[in-house]
């Protein structure tokens, strides 16, 4: 998979590089600035006889740049290099690439132009602007001169490339430091940073493409595994790879059986989306058990999968009773989901922490179910039964870890509560993430705005569920939902009109898609 680092395990990795594998950082520099190069041309088009405008800081961001512009100059391109802050303490490596650019400027006065001055700039005369001003190492809020070059450049009507991450974005929380380059493409050394994905990073960094600066990737993998901890983003052969298949001589309850637990009056949706996603995703068998009063209305809708009821009280299911009817399923199923629409009737959500606390087999908690959890987390904290996997939105979150959903990141609190919980925390949102128990996390890159419609939720739960069913572990359960989900999304988005998507939808993207892109 694919590494994504922090701020900090960026710079052991180019430490490390440097030190204990002897590349000069000249060297790295040099590869950096001819690979932002390659994928500028592949995004851009041919360079030849473009104007392009290069700003350029002090840093090793700015040096990069300046690579960039030579051989942009070397590709035939008509250069202009403002260096915006001006030539002093410019980083050693940056330093000997101005002098080369100088060098080159000599021999080619009418390609380029290489000026400190940074008064009234028109970036609408450029048919491309690159961002080189800061890289990672930012950490406060823009100052001037850079705060109004950044609200010059996000006016001008020219392409925008940033080089490693955008001005004035955080590297690791994605959060705009006042203000930030808006960029159309970024070009990231070495490794994806965080903060291109987390808060407002995903709005100002556009396409991301790594470029390849001669880090070896065990350097890499290394640093990653420093505090806080290792982050990934799954591609599709990676789940391709996770997905189960089936044997010629599986029968329905060998391929899996999938046990729902959701449904109460008003809430029919849920469960009949939580069950069909499960069964589209390959479970050899589905049971719903809904509450007593509704379960007419669920079957139904539901021709393929099974049903049971569950015993009603005067506060909702009755827990001793409805344990005792799920007794004979709870034998063969090989997965759980509790909580789509259950309710939250004070006798249902005991019914439900009663549950969880004794089954053995892997269960998904969504929604009531999260809510009935909230009352008594030390039911998760105690551990030692089935493996769990968590599915909250920010609303539940809150509900289970209180004001900490306000002062932590998303990749936090997954990492922080899968380790406390002994589960996998899928914390959904933009994106959504996934914690395991080791510290561990994962970005999933799939899906789009569509997917902020009612029932998503409960589709991503069975999923989950029936690919916990045929034998996946509960993290490549979770990340194989996230992402063919997301996937289902994405062509939705592609053939209509995005914001008309509705949850079930999204099953039925399913037969066409998992043949089209993940057939084994």
């Amino acid at each position: 998979m694919q590494v994504v680092l922090t701020t900090s395990q960026m710079r052991e990795a180019d430490r490390s590089t440097i030190t204990d594998f002897g590349i000069p950082g000249f060297t790295l520099m040099e590869t950096a600035g001819r690979g932002a190069v390659l994928a500028i041309t592949e995004w851009f088009g041919p360079l030849q006889k473009k104007r392009v405008c290069l700003l350029c800081g002090k840093g090793n961001n700015g040096g990069d740049a300046l690579v960039v512009a030579r051989c942009l100059v070397d590709a035939g391109a008509h250069v202009t290099v403002r260096l915006a802050m001006g030539t002093d303490d410019l980083s050693q490596d940056a330093a000997a690439n101005l002098r080369l650019l100088e060098q080159l400027q000599s021999t080619e006065p009418a390609r380029l132009h290489i000026a400190e001055d940074n008064g009234d700039i028109d970036l609408d005369s450029f048919d491309l602007l690159i961002d080189g001003l800061l890289g990672t190492g930012v950490q406060k809020k823009l100052r001037e001169p850079l705060l109004s070059l950044v609200e010059v450049a996000n006016y001008s009507r020219t392409p925008v490339v940033a080089l490693d991450i955008p001005t004035g974005l955080h590297g690791d929380t994605g959060e705009v430091l006042g203000a930030a380059i808006r960029a159309g493409l970024t070009v990231t050394m070495a490794a994806p940073k965080l903060g291109l994905f987390l808060s407002d990073g995903p709005d100002y960094a556009g396409e991301i493409v790594v470029a390849d600066v001669g880090i070896p990737d065990a350097v890499l993998q290394s640093a990653a595994r420093m505090d806080p901890g290792p982050t990934y983003i799954p591609s599709g052969d990676d789940i391709r790879a996770r997905l189960p298949s089936r044997r010629r001589a599986d029968h329905k309850y060998s391929a899996g059986l999938a046990l729902v637990v959701a449904g109460s009056e008003g809430l029919t949706g849920a469960p009949v989306m939580a069950s069909t996603a499960a069964a589209r995703v390959g479970a050899g068998a589905v049971v719903c058990a809904t509450a007593r009063s509704v379960r007419d209305v669920v079957a139904s809708k539901l021709t393929e999968v099974m049903t049971l009821s569950l015993p009603e009280g005067a506060y909702g299911i009755d827990a001793t009773e409805a344990i005792e009817a799920l007794k004979e399923r709870l034998g063969k199923a090989r997965s759980m989901l509790v909580g789509c629409g259950l309710g939250r009737a004070e006798g249902t959500a005991a019914f439900v922490r009663r549950l969880i606390g004794t089954v053995v087999i892997p269960v998904v908690v969504d929604a009531d179910g999260l809510h009935a959890l909230a009352r008594d987390t030390a039911i998760l904290a105690g551990g030692g039964h089935g493996a769990r996997v968590l599915t909250p939105h920010k609303g539940e979150l809150r509900s289970l870890i209180g004001d900490e959903v306000d002062t932590l990141g998303p990749l936090e609190i997954a990492r922080k509560y899968a380790a406390r919980w002994h589960c996998v925390m899928v914390i959904k949102g933009a994106p959504t993430v996934v914690g395991t128990p080791d510290g561990t996390t994962f970005i999933n890159q799939t899906g789009n705005q569509a997917l902020a419609s009612a029932g998503t939720g409960d589709v991503l739960a069975g999923m989950i569920t029936g690919y916990l069913a045929q034998g996946l572990s509960p993290v490549d359960a979770a990340l194989c939902s996230l992402y063919i989900g997301g996937r289902a999304a994405d062509v939705y988005a592609a053939r209509m009109n995005r914001d008309s998507l509705m949850a079930m939808d999204l099953v039925n993207e399913l037969p066409e898609l998992l043949k089209r892109e993940f057939a084994l």
